[in-house]
C-alpha cells in the first residue's frame, strides 16, 4: 500500500513518551503504525456517530 501523505503533529517530550509506551503495550510494530491505527478508528466511530 502507498502511503504519500504526511500528518505532523508537535508533541512534549513527555506526550512522546506516553503515545510511545502505548503503542508498545499494544503490540504495535511501530509508532507511527499505532498512532495512525488509533486516528483511523477515531475517525471511522466519528463519522459512524454523526450517520442519521
Amino acid at each position: 500500500m502507498k502511503r504519500d501523505k504526511r500528518l505532523v503533529v508537535m508533541l512534549t517530550d513527555d506526550e512522546m513518551e506516553m503515545l510511545a509506551a502505548s503503542s508498545q503495550a499494544a503490540g504495535a510494530a511501530t509508532l507511527s503504525d499505532w498512532v495512525r491505527d488509533v486516528l483511523l478508528a477515531a475517525a471511522k466511530r466519528a463519522m459512524k456517530d454523526r450517520r442519521p
